[in-house]
């Protein structure tokens, strides 16, 4: 999901909600993808966690331009390219080693965006949508428990819970890109 952004109203559109756009509807269809084909291989579960987490860190890097925190913002996104770079480089991957990176990640990030938005809701700082992002943060870190106390559960119930963070990342991305969208000016 997007890190934590300024919220201000007369800031100007952002140039990169294409590329939001465009990798949050990527990653919502991988968690979707995910969610339909449960009985898919190992490798093939691997491959689909390890596209969708690096299309999701190059999306929450971009994104981190915005951010109040570029630093851990930048951070949080390069944790996630790089939990999907180490599942798609594992030569035969198994379902351990998939919900031990998995769930590695979920909760690092989780904890991660609990952080920012904490640092955010300082004086000054924008915490309209803290609730939502807490809401998130503990979401990607249940999840993440689950997979590493759970690791013998079968691809489908991983593919799915798995599948559930991609689909709410995907959709916040999504939205968040459209948000950021410029609109026609009203004289």
């Amino acid at each position: 999901m997007a890190t934590i952004y300024r919220q201000q109203r007369d800031s100007a559109p952002s140039a990169l909600w294409p590329a939001l756009v465009l990798l949050g509807v990527a990653v919502t269809v991988l968690g979707l993808l995910l969610i339909t084909n449960p009985f898919a291989t190992a490798g093939a579960l691997a491959a689909l966690a390890g596209v969708a987490l690096v299309l999701s860190g190059i999306s929450e890097t971009i994104a981190a331009a915005r951010a109040e925190n570029v630093a851990g913002a930048a951070l949080f996104g390069i944790l996630l390219v790089l939990g999907g770079i180490v599942i798609l480089l594992w030569p035969g991957a198994t379902l351990r080693v998939v919900a031990l990176v998995v769930g590695s990640v979920l909760i690092v990030t989780g904890a991660a965006r609990a952080i920012l938005i904490r640092r955010s809701r300082a004086p000054g700082g924008g915490g309209r949508n803290a609730p939502t992002g807490y809401a998130l943060a503990a979401l990607s870190v249940v999840l993440g428990v689950l997979a590493l106390v759970w690791p013998g559960a079968t691809i489908v119930v991983l593919a799915i819970l798995f599948g559930i963070q991609l689909i709410v990342t995907g959709v916040a991305e999504t939205a968040l890109g459209l948000a950021l969208r410029p609109h026609g000016r009203h004289a």
